[in-house]
């Protein structure tokens, strides 16, 4: 018998994936955009000689730089948040019809549920709003920083890109593009040996190339924000309407591969279970998740951080009498 749970629960994770690579490459000509105008607001200030002079001009970019933001980024934000959420709310109900064995009026989303979507949304756009609010303030500086001393303006134009898409974006060194894919790759890894790479990577980079630590970027910070607001999201839901339904033990779903951190690892191959189907009860999840230390682990609720910043895996909720005796589903 094909496990409903599985399948619908892989279900969601693909299409939070899906959603994701789309709204990232929506971000990055967002971005690539707001570097432009970014770049071609500060190329009016007044030089002398090539170099910037005029420190009241440096300031009075600040609302220029601030309304790109807003036009561009807080534009993609919304999109994200409105229309992503939307639909990931829509496939976490086609999921419990999918499933089924839920009292029908859990099976839609609810007035409560759609309530809860609401209070979401303004939560995470907030998040993508400190983000605009953050880079606009550094953006300025930038620009504030290097009029106080005098540089000239190719300076500014090199830390104003950088500080938008990063230094590595782009690069047609082969030696710089291997150096990020594996610090990308790699950069949350609980294994040892693979962190100490990864810092020696990043060393690498900031020494022989005299690049800045990767990653501290517009572009990083959003990207953070749109993986882990698609996934947060759509465990939260899932975790209201789970309880909502009576459904009080959870499995725990995903893929396993190299950077997975350990406890994801342990958890879905069966090293904690104490029951054949897998199943945990969200007492037995608190406790596991609360004994424990790792890196990038997020504080709150595990049924809703999961492994923390960039876990890609899921809970479902369960009814532990669709088992049988022998672990296997049976509804």
């Amino acid at each position: 018998m094909a496990d409903k749970v599985k399948k619908a629960t892989l279900y969601r994770i693909k299409q939070i994936e899906l959603a994701e690579a789309e709204y990232y490459k929506t971000l990055i000509a967002t971005l690539d955009r707001i570097e432009r105008e970014v770049v071609s607001v500060a190329g009016r200030l007044p030089l002398t000689d090539g170099k910037l002079v005029e420190l009241q001009s440096a300031i009075a970019i600040r609302p220029q730089i601030k309304a790109i933001l807003e036009r561009e980024y807080l534009a993609w934000s919304d999109t994200v948040v409105r229309e992503g959420f939307n639909k990931q709310a829509k496939r976490i109900e086609k999921a419990f019809k999918l499933i089924g064995n839920i009292p029908p009026e859990f099976q839609e989303l609810t007035k409560g549920d759609k309530a809860l979507i609401q209070n979401l949304k303004q939560q995470y756009f907030t998040q993508f709003k400190d983000v605009s609010n953050t880079f606009t303030r550094r953006l300025s500086e930038k620009v504030y920083q290097n009029t106080l001393v005098g540089s000239e303006f190719a300076v500014l134009e090199k830390e104003l890109r950088q500080t938008i898409n990063g230094i590595y974006a782009s690069s047609d060194d082969p030696e710089i593009t291997r150096l990020i894919t594996y610090i990308n790759r790699n950069q949350n890894s609980d294994n040892a040996t693979i962190q100490a790479k990864v810092d020696k990577s990043v060393q690498t980079l900031q020494s022989k190339f005299a690049r800045d630590r990767a990653g501290e970027n517009m572009k990083r910070y959003a990207g953070q924000i749109l993986n882990d607001s698609l996934r947060d999201f759509d465990a939260t839901l899932n975790f209201n309407k789970s309880q909502d339904a009576g459904l009080t033990y959870v499995k725990y779903y995903g893929d396993v591969i190299p950077t997975t951190r350990e406890i994801c690892r342990n958890v879905i191959n069966g090293v904690y279970n104490k029951r054949k189907s897998g199943l945990f009860t969200i007492d037995e999840v608190n406790s596991l998740w609360t004994s424990r230390s790792w890196k990038g682990k997020k504080s709150g609720n595990p049924l809703i951080v999961r492994g923390g910043y960039n876990c890609r895996h899921q809970w479902s909720y369960v009814n532990p009498d669709w088992y049988d005796s022998k672990g296997e589903l049976i509804i």
